[in-house]
């Protein structure tokens, strides 16, 4: 009887017996970015470019995962069960002091114990997270959800691993206070196509322009901002910025 006591007590654990991390904290990663372009001078943009961007925001990052990967994670008194996580992106989903958690997307990753199956459910995090104070990165399964209640478990990586899994950034960011950007969208139908996006904590406000284009330069206006459009193509375009929103 106690040795049956002793299994059900030892599983339950596996399942979730550690303490809870720190909260939340981001108020020193913020990027603050002044839009300071020059003046009276030509500049090229690519289809698909950022000609404007300025606010306080977090970089949205990712770590590709190439290859299907299979490992064993270490779980309470160090008894592993295993992992898996399949070929696809890795995108920074959470910054819990001191780590940047990196989660594969529903679906895309597994952990199981023997006798209980699938220990995650929707919202718990399988991948990768990288300390705030080194940068030394760690395999994690956060299966918080599965357990109701915070429970981590991490296993460190070897030094190739520590090389091949490095986040890169990504055109969404992670999270913003206020940030508002204008994006060349193209040139067809004889119309030169851009995006502004005023992106809040609230919400997001997301607005199509289009301007005739014939050939001979344009002067075009967005929420305040001014500049010549001089040649656009389904390429690229060359433009000139001749006034900035001081608001």
């Amino acid at each position: 009887m106690n040795k049956f006591f002793f299994l059900i007590t030892l599983i339950t654990c596996l399942a979730g017996c550690v303490a809870s991390p720190p909260l939340d904290t981001t108020k020193d990663l913020f990027t603050h970015k002044n839009f300071n372009a020059p003046l009276g001078k030509h500049l090229e943009a690519e289809t698909g470019n950022t000609i404007f961007l300025e606010g306080s925001f977090i970089d949205g990052e990712a770590i590709r995962i190439s290859k299907p990967l299979d490992m064993m994670m270490p779980g309470n008194m160090f008894i592993p069960f295993p992992v898996h996580i399949d070929i696809g992106e890795l995108r920074l989903t959470t910054i819990s002091t001191p780590w940047k958690y990196y989660c594969a997307d529903s679906g895309k990753a597994a952990a199981s114990f023997p006798g209980l199956g699938s220990v995650i459910r929707s919202g718990d995090c399988v991948g990768i997270r990288i300390s705030l104070d080194n940068n030394k990165p760690e395999w994690v399964v956060d299966n918080s959800n599965y357990n109701r209640s915070k429970t981590i478990w991490s296993m460190s990586m070897s030094s190739s691993e520590e090389q091949e899994f490095k986040p890169y950034p990504i055109k969404t960011p992670f999270k913003v206070q206020q940030l508002k950007k204008i994006t060349f969208d193209g040139y067809y139908g004889n119309m030169i196509h851009f995006t502004f996006e005023d992106i809040t904590p609230d919400g997001k406000e997301t607005k199509q322009f289009t301007f005739d284009y014939s050939g001979k330069p344009v002067l075009v206006g967005i929420k305040g901002n001014q500049f010549i459009v001089h040649q656009a193509d389904n390429v690229k375009m060359i433009y000139e910025w001749t006034k900035f929103d001081q608001r």
